[in-house]
């Protein structure tokens, strides 16, 4: 399931007037200096001085642009995937006494620049049609973000007056994240909706044969067995596993986000494996007409997504991961992940908990789904260079900042940590809840199988 291109957004107008530049007030205040000094002085050298530099500003100002320009700007487009670039351009439909235009664009986090210098010029040279300058900006990371500010100038003739804004704004733009390759062989275990094509427990109208019984008032006659009816002498007919679509549910943790994000190419953070997991995740069973819900535990005026199916909801899905930001860590954030904990869940779901397996209430909150007889995966996101033997200095510090000037004082603190980690998952794991790392194809199949496997067999659940 594709996402439709994003239209081209109509640019912004902007508005500004005609105002000296300091090289012509300077050249305006300096000339009449000399020329009155000279007078007075009676010094014919300073009147040699100064009529040059009064007679170029008096001509800037005799040559000086008397409408403004109509200029428009911002960016081509407001949504982009990962590693998809847009233009930021300024159309400027100049008028007479107008010489050079100029376009220049400060930094953006996550973003790349062609040309590099963020900048582009052109010269009007007497002609009518619009002078168009555009900067391309590629977004190489998932979020929300603003282009610019921008700079922008209209130069007069010797540069004496210039038409410029303090600075251009434009709307943000929302990069949404590029899902990985995922694709899952096996059916979510229990599916409890209307129509999918997923088998289900119980016999209903499906494709899958379940079994061979008598007719009953009602069946219809395409499924009369023929060969067991002839045999019988009795009407037979053939019954089928109803087909329906399954919801699933993802719940990202966003209370930390641990690790280095680089962008596309680059290294990726525990959120950013968790928000292209979860895109990855809704996209494929999305597009296999089951239903999706989000909610991102530890995020602020992020409001929960509820179940839905559709490709207009996948567009929504990852606008919401797009706006995912990390808590700060304060009281205020746990008070919050409290209250999101005590979502409705479903008995029928399938619920996919994305974390790096930090956050214990997060993980407690899995088992607990799972002790109420729900079907709950748990996808490790933690970057697997930070589980490793040796892990880079200065990669360490970015998770266990340097406190102390004892050596070695961050890694033994981070080691202790994912010692204190590993026997938490190895509890969940015992309670039954399977946590496996993100691997892309076929990460739930196995899982699913099993969890497939539990949901036939009789349980003990807590209410």
């Amino acid at each position: 399931m594709s996402l439709p291109a994003a239209p081209t957004e109509e640019l912004v107008p902007v508005r500004a007037s005609w105002r000296p530049t300091p090289a012509h007030t300077r050249a305006t205040l300096a000339g009449l200096g000399l020329v009155v000094l000279g007078v007075l002085v009676r010094r014919p050298e300073l009147l040699v001085l100064g009529t040059p530099l009064l007679l170029v500003a008096l001509w800037g100002v005799v040559t000086r642009p008397t409408a403004d320009p109509g200029v428009a700007a911002g960016p081509r487009h407001l949504t982009l995937r990962e590693g998809q670039a847009t233009r930021w351009v300024a159309e400027v439909r100049v008028t007479a006494g107008a010489e050079d235009v100029g376009l220049a664009l400060m930094p953006t986090p996550y973003t790349e620049y062609d040309p590099g210098i963020r900048a582009a010029a052109g010269t009007v040279d007497g002609r009518d049609e619009p002078v168009t300058l555009a900067v391309a900006c590629r977004s190489m990371r998932w979020g929300r973000r603003q282009l610019g500010p921008a700079v922008l100038s209209v130069s007069g003739p010797l540069g004496a007056y210039r038409w410029a804004p303090d600075v251009v704004t434009s709307a943000p733009v929302t990069t949404v994240p590029l899902p990985d390759h995922f694709d899952a062989r096996v059916p979510v275990p229990r599916p409890d909706g209307l129509v999918g094509q997923n088998r289900s427990h119980h016999p209903g109208d499906g494709g899958e044969f379940a079994d061979i019984r008598p007719f009953r008032f009602g069946d219809r006659l395409r499924r009369v067995h023929w060969p067991v009816s002839v045999r019988t002498g009795e009407l037979h007919v053939t019954a089928t596993h109803a087909d329906q679509d399954s919801e699933v549910l993802l719940l990202v943790d966003a209370m930390h986000d641990i690790g280095t994000s680089q962008g596309v190419g680059g290294r990726s953070s525990s959120l950013d494996n968790a928000v292209r997991a979860a895109g990855a995740i809704a996209e494929h069973y999305l597009r296999s007409g089951d239903r999706v819900g989000l909610h991102v535990l530890g995020a602020r005026d992020l409001a929960p997504l509820p179940s839905a199916a559709g490709r207009n909801h996948l567009r929504r899905v990852l606008d919401t991961l797009a706006r995912t930001r990390s808590a700060d860590g304060t009281v205020a954030d746990e008070k919050r992940l409290r209250t999101q904990l005590r979502h409705r869940v479903p008995t029928g779901a399938l619920v996919v908990v994305l974390t790096p397996a930090i956050s214990r209430d997060v993980l407690g909150h899995a088992l607990a789904l799972a002790r109420r007889g729900i079907s709950v995966v748990t996808i490790d996101t933690l970057p697997p260079e930070l589980v490793a033997e040796h892990v880079e200095p200065a990669l360490l510090e970015t998770v266990m900042p340097k406190a102390t000037d004892t050596p070695h004082a961050s890694d033994l603190a981070w080691r202790l940590r994912l010692l204190e980690r590993s026997h938490e998952m190895r509890k969940a794991r015992e309670t039954g809840v399977p946590i496996v790392p993100w691997a892309g194809p076929g990460t739930l199949d196995i899982v699913l199988r099993d969890l497939g496997r539990r949901s036939r067999a009789a349980r003990v659940v807590s209410r």
